[in-house]
């Protein structure tokens, strides 16, 4: 069936009362996210814990077996309970740690403040950032700090456009728009996890990605509790998405056909009633009799199969919060916020804390909830903790994986904008909302390339810039998401083309291109003059603060200057430009 945009939206304004009907190219999210988040926030934002003093391990006879968890006897016990310890990771961890004579590793302010740059900005700090963001704080003040910039929001946007494979190609970019605004509210404190989990199960984005009712409830499952649904809970589940059915609409601004989910009447009689002979097939009774009937009116529209359909464009709010019943089922279970939490501990720390230890995992979910389910919370809890702060460089005394800290590959991202912003060097942008913006820009209309400029795609006199793409996609970032979606590998291929890229930032042939020069040397000091040991020591040390935001030891002072003098006759920029190769092709770019 084809829906023309024009005639739904006139249903619209004739169904609601209101223009809200034309494309806005700077902003064409339109979908249930706009419905919520419009009050005050979910929390104060006030999280506790992130201040512990963390605590010397206890002394013990001998150290736990790391074969299998520590056994906290009751000695072990009473000293955990007297830490008064707040941070609900490091609450959760002792009798794991501490308590059983175990001891963290010591906490590097750089290595850390690197780590939580990273994690939370999406770019690696500089030596001067490092001062402005990390010095003279506590780490709570540092967190909030952090969780209150747009990039933190950016970060989390682009990790859920990969968790929900964003496509232009399968979705209405419309819808998709909508959902990286709905992700923006709920890092912003706007909307809970449960009221998010709530409209991301009957979103456009989720319920147009699949083609079944068993696939959308599967897909649910996965998204939200980790795991498959069991036969009984996914037949019971389908039946809350029978309603559902792909289709496309016209578009008059983009001239675009555009995909999008739309509504199939179900489980009624000719009136528009509930049929007491099909009801059944649209009401879920495992998790309680929740029945999921639309009744039809003046938007209904009848397609090829002469079925009663709607286009979920001019669905109601009241009509949008029953379609979320499945979402609000889900977060009634158990392990929903066990999952969030999981989630949580593996981005930071790269490994399944929660099941290693589960007592983080209890913690943890009661702190989320004492704070009304923002997720802000649990992302300050856990950089924060011990396990996050750690240092991942040191010897240790078992092989238990939470006794130092994480050490991860950044994503090609990351790398990408640390080096362009470390550097200066130009090169465009991606945007994950946008995964294909080559077919609006082509599409012939000025709304197509309206919606392209206004987008974070860098657009020349020719086209769309794709320079960005090219050396992302080969690392596994900016994913079209058609077939797969994001990787990290370490390869003979990947390690070429990371080279190659630093190539053409540093220039360290001296070819006329890279970088502009002055960025890789320290302030005042001019690239034709000479070389001399202590200023090839000078340069090294500029760059290390710049690309690693640290100081150098004794022994890279020594190397620098060793280095500068076998270049006899160089100047500073024929020495700094093969420096900045040799520190931005390095090992400590790729891992944090």
């Amino acid at each position: 069936m084809k829906v023309t945009w024009v005639g739904a939206a006139l249903l619209v304004a004739a169904t609601f009362g209101c223009d809200d009907t034309r494309f806005d190219f700077d902003d064409p999210a339109r979908g249930p996210g706009d419905l919520v988040g419009k009050g005050d926030k979910v929390s104060d934002a006030a999280f506790f814990g992130g201040d512990d003093v963390l605590p010397q391990p206890r002394i013990v006879a001998e150290f736990p077996d790391d074969a299998a968890l520590p056994d906290c006897g009751p000695q072990c016990e009473a000293y955990c309970q007297s830490l008064g310890l707040t941070n609900p990771v490091n609450a959760g961890m002792c009798k794991s740690l501490w308590g059983v004579g175990l001891a963290h590793q010591p906490v590097v302010k750089v290595e850390s403040c690197r780590r939580i740059h990273v994690d939370m900005l999406g770019r690696y700090p500089t030596r001067e950032d490092i001062i402005n963001n990390c010095d003279g704080k506590s780490w709570g003040e540092v967190a909030i700090g952090l969780i209150n910039s747009r990039e933190f929001v950016s970060v989390n946007q682009r990790r859920w456009a990969d968790k929900l494979l964003y496509d232009t190609q399968a979705v209405s970019v419309e819808r998709i728009y909508d959902m990286d605004k709905l992700v923006g509210k709920l890092y912003e404190g706007r909307v809970a996890y449960d009221e998010f989990a709530a409209v991301v199960s009957a979103h456009p984005v989720l319920t147009r990605r699949f083609d079944t009712p068993e696939d959308r409830a599967d897909a649910l499952f996965w998204t939200f509790l980790g795991r498959p649904p069991l036969g009984p809970e996914l037949a019971d589940m389908s039946r809350l998405y029978t309603l559902w059915y792909n289709d496309y609409y016209d578009h008059p601004d983009l001239g675009m056909r555009l995909p999008d989910a739309h509504i199939r009447y179900r489980c009624i009689d000719e009136n528009g009633d509930p049929d007491p002979t099909t009801r059944a097939e649209c009401t879920s009774i495992l998790f309680g009799q929740n029945e999921l009937i639309l009744k039809p009116d003046i938007r209904a529209m009848r397609n090829d199969r002469d079925e009663r359909t709607m286009w979920s464009g001019v669905i109601k709010a009241e009509e949008w919060e029953k379609l979320q019943l499945p979402g609000r089922l889900i977060a009634g279970m158990p392990t929903f916020w066990e999952k969030l939490v999981d989630d949580v501990l593996m981005q930071y720390l790269g490994y399944d804390l929660g099941n290693l230890v589960p007592t983080v995992r209890d913690e943890l979910v009661r702190y989320v909830l004492a704070y009304n389910g923002d997720i802000r919370a649990l992302h300050f809890a856990v950089v924060t903790s011990a396990a996050y702060l750690q240092s991942a460089s040191q010897q240790t005394q078992t092989d238990y994986r939470w006794t130092y800290g994480p050490l991860r590959q950044v994503d090609s991202e990351v790398w990408i904008d640390s080096i362009k912003h470390m550097t200066g060097y130009q090169i465009a942008t991606c945007d994950h909302k946008l995964t294909r913006p080559q077919d609006f820009w082509e599409a012939g209309s000025i709304a197509g390339i309206a919606l392209v400029e206004n987008s974070n795609w860098t657009v020349q006199d020719e086209g769309v810039d794709y320079s960005y793409r090219n050396v992302a996609r080969g690392l596994g970032g900016c994913p079209d998401n058609s077939v797969g979606g994001r990787f990290q590998i370490i390869s003979i291929l990947t390690t070429a083309q990371q080279l190659n890229f630093v190539n053409q930032v540093c220039d360290p042939a001296a070819e006329g291109g890279g970088a502009p020069i002055e960025n890789f040397l320290p302030r005042d000091v001019d690239p034709n003059q000479s070389l001399t040991p202590e200023l090839g020591e000078e340069i090294y040390a500029h760059q290390a603060a710049q690309f690693m935001g640290r100081l150098i030891d004794e022994e890279e002072a020594a190397k620098a200057r060793e280095y500068a003098e076998l270049c006899s006759g160089c100047n500073a920029a024929q020495f700094a430009r093969p420096t900045c190769f040799a520190m931005l092709s390095s090992a400590e770019m790729l891992f944090y």
